[in-house]
């Protein structure tokens, strides 16, 4: 095989959608842990990242603890901690939060192909369904502690994660046949 026809094998290994989906993914796999490592060694960002952590963690108990007023529990609030009176109660932690989930999804569907234009409503739309997911865990593993406590891990480590991990799937899935009705539409559009 000589240097061209490696060269051109190459061209069309970079021009395959997988290929250029895998390391775009990578890519944005790579700028998640520099962000990370970046937060963690530089006292400024590292409290703005902090800083919208517990933004949003304040919007979920606020949130979580308003639909449970609305069910009509009898609630206690503390910080980050909710308790329907007479049970255990749940703490809202920073990994509740789900950082890692929702630049995980925003990275799926940057790293797939589509029109930014496009990313720019659904990103938004499915890092939205995430926190509403989140909170209503909450809500759910308020209720489940005031029933039995003894549940509430199982269900937190296990039914929720499976729950999150479902509905981004889900939304990956919509947004790959988004893409292609989107493509097909442009293929049958006269030129």
């Amino acid at each position: 095989m000589t240097q061209s026809t490696q060269t051109t094998s190459l061209r069309e290994q970079f021009k395959n959608p997988m290929v250029l989906f895998i390391i775009k993914a990578a890519a944005v796999y790579v700028i998640w842990e520099l962000l990370n490592w970046f937060q963690m060694h530089n006292d400024p960002f590292h409290s703005v990242w902090n800083g919208m952590k517990s933004a949003i963690r304040d919007n979920i108990v606020y949130m979580s603890a308003g639909i449970l007023r609305a069910l009509n529990y009898d609630l206690i609030q503390y910080n980050a901690v909710i308790i329907i009176k007479g049970s255990a109660g749940v703490e809202v932690g920073p990994a509740c939060v789900g950082f890692g989930l929702l630049f995980g999804f925003a990275g799926l569907i940057i790293s797939y192909q589509g029109s930014w234009k496009s990313k720019l409503w659904f990103i938004p739309l499915g890092l939205l369904g995430i926190h509403t997911i989140n909170i209503l865990r909450i809500v759910i593993l308020a209720i489940i502690s005031n029933i039995n406590n003894d549940w509430v891990d199982f269900n937190h480590k296990y039914v929720f994660n499976t729950i999150i991990y479902i509905f981004m799937f889900l939304m990956f899935t919509w947004w790959v046949r988004y893409v292609e009705k989107q493509e097909e539409k442009n293929k049958v559009k006269p030129s």
